[in-house]
């Protein structure tokens, strides 16, 4: 993949995110306001249930891309629109029934953590949730294709206008119809988007008949295998939502699952911000395996110290602006989406500095680690989340969640620096200690401050606020200093277009 293209998919993936994450905004807060805190936590409850359906299909999306990338580089169109419709129709068909399977074991899940006043809303909207996500789960399979065409940027675009229309259609349907409308208007944009798709993967790829019907074996093995391990990855991360949130609505409650949601939303769209523009190295990765295995390491130290300079001034700002996101979104400071969101940032940080590690992993096929660490995540989360939730309720399985997913993708980086013999000093470079440390340090000073102000409002509010804003001043300085941005600025005048 030329430098150019790398770029374009990284610059389009972030902006993508950014994007997204302000659709995601402002529809929370339309919903806050139109169902209401304890609604949206029935929402939350039924997609995390129904998001088990995903599992089937990360394995088999990032094969996809994998794999077409490597007969497109043949120049095999035919075998290419081959590999295509025996995806498709593996997908949607296996999809289909794991979605017939899964519908009852989903009302018996909401049966065992909803209030009887709530199942019939949560029932009506459960067939178009499962819906939705078989859409979904088939465009992923579609833009796997375009993603093996080095289209990323074009997937990009797709996914923003998903979402631009998934929020004027829950404008135009929500007031009349509530959840239901959340649930027509999510199964509508994906449909369309789908559609959309399918035409732009026809148009790069000819071959490809109007409706697909053709499968075979020996391409099925071939994706299949690499998917199977990955899938062992993806389960694992499928499974930690549902169970987090069944969790919480028990020992906490649906107004604190509802909480909950928002504070994941708003740290995790910092994670996407950042490991999703590394993610576009999978084929990177692939192509070095290939020709030049010696250089892998390179590539990784140079994405770790490049995250690292990103991800901690990025995840403490998260954190200590959250009193501000918490008035501005939910409509006054909500100590319990804040101190969520403090918790949570601190289990996906780790899982984003991580994210070298296991590009890498995907990239080379070793997946040996990044599915223990995955495993071991989803096990502590259920086991310690039971625990911590009996004893401190739902701030305990909020706690274990956080601590689960850290020490999960602490073994996927640890894993690898042992068997590839990289120093663990690297993991803090020396070029951003006074980064870590401002970060840290300011944090910790800020933060409290600031949650205290909102809860005695005898204090000025000007206090915390020139706070936070001098230590974003402060470490926008040290970043400015950093000699990485140097780099990204000479990286930038080399790749992007004129």
């Amino acid at each position: 993949m030329k430098g150019r293209q790398v770029f374009l998919n990284a610059a389009t993936t972030i902006a993508q995110t950014l994007a997204n994450a302000c659709v995601l905004f402002f529809l929370y807060r339309f919903l806050i306001r139109s169902v209401g805190v304890e609604r949206l936590g029935i929402w939350s409850l039924v997609l995390a249930t129904t998001s088990v359906i995903t599992l089937a299909n990360q394995g088999f999306s990032t094969s996809i891309v994998k794999f077409v990338a490597k007969y497109a580089a043949r120049e095999n169109a035919e075998e290419v629109a081959l590999l295509m419709q025996t995806a498709i129709v593996t997908v949607a068909l296996g999809i289909g029934v794991v979605s017939v399977g899964l519908y009852p074991i989903a009302r018996w899940i909401l049966h065992s953590v909803l209030p009887q006043a709530r199942l019939a809303e949560a029932y009506s909207i459960l067939p178009l949730a499962i819906v939705s996500l078989w859409i979904n789960i088939l465009e992923g399979v579609l833009q796997a294709g375009l993603a093996g065409h080095q289209l990323i940027t074009t997937c990009n675009y797709l996914e923003f206008g998903g979402g631009l229309s998934y929020l004027a259609f829950a404008f135009a349907l929500v007031p009349s119809l509530g959840l239901v409308g959340l649930a027509y208007a999510q199964a509508i944009q994906g449909l369309g988007i789908l559609l959309i798709t399918w035409l732009l993967l026809r148009r790069r790829i000819p071959e490809l008949p109007m409706v697909p019907r053709r499968w075979n074996f020996a391409l099925f093995r071939e994706f299949g295998g690499y998917g199977f391990h990955f899938q062992i990855i993806t389960t694992t991360q499928a499974l930690r939502e549902p169970v987090t949130k069944a969790l919480l609505a028990r020992f906490g409650g649906l107004a604190m699952t509802g909480f909950y949601d928002l504070a994941a939303r708003w740290i995790f769209t910092f994670r996407e911000l950042v490991a999703q523009a590394n993610q576009v190295l999978i084929p990177t990765v692939s192509s070095l395996q290939e020709s030049n295995p010696k250089s892998i390491p390179v590539v990784y130290r140079e994405s770790y110290r490049l995250i690292f300079f990103l991800a901690i001034p990025i995840f403490a700002s998260a954190v200590v602006v959250s009193p501000v996101v918490s008035r501005v979104w939910i409509g006054h400071y909500e100590p319990i989406f804040v101190g969520f969101v403090a918790v949570l940032a601190v289990g996906w940080l780790v899982n984003v500095l991580a994210n070298p590690a296991y590009v890498v992993g995907l990239g080379t096929g070793a997946l040996k680690w990044v599915s223990i660490g995955c495993v071991a995540a989803v096990v502590l989360n259920a086991g310690l989340g039971f625990l911590l939730g009996m004893r401190f309720g739902g701030i305990g399985v909020v706690a274990a969640t956080a601590l689960s997913q850290a020490t999960g993708y602490a073994i996927v980086v640890v894993a690898y620096h042992l068997e590839n013999r990289i120093a663990f000093r690297l993991l803090v470079p020396n070029e951003s200690r006074a980064v870590l440390f401002a970060s840290l340090i300011g944090s910790l000073t800020i933060f409290p401050v600031f949650c205290s102000t909102c809860t005695r409002p005898q204090i000025s509010l000007g206090i915390p606020e020139t706070g936070i804003a001098i230590l974003l001043a402060a470490i926008a300085a040290l970043m400015w200093r950093h000699p990485m941005r140097k780099r990204m600025i000479r990286w930038l005048h080399d790749h992007v277009p004129a």
